[in-house]
């Protein structure tokens, strides 16, 4: 199963860990599982998760969705406007 980076934010240790909190909540509710920590300071500390290539192609095509969606809103404005 393949691994994923999430960036984990925060200046101070006890944010970063407050953050950390929130993210493993979040994401365990979409089916990942908490690896490890590494903690590299602000901006540099990520969460590893795994993740099964089934959620990984469910989030891809919501992605592709939305994007699909937004250019057909898009393109509707531009060609009500040329009217």
């Amino acid at each position: 199963m393949p691994k994923k980076n999430i960036v984990v934010g925060g200046f101070t240790k006890e944010q970063r860990d407050s953050q950390l909190e929130k993210i493993k909540i979040k994401y365990e509710k979409k089916g990942y599982k908490f690896l490890e920590y590494i903690d590299n300071g602000t901006l540099k500390s990520v969460a590893i998760f795994e993740v099964s290539d089934y959620i990984l192609r469910k989030e891809r095509s919501a992605q592709l969705i939305v994007a699909g969606i937004g250019f057909l809103i898009i393109a509707a404005i531009l060609y009500i406007k040329s009217m």
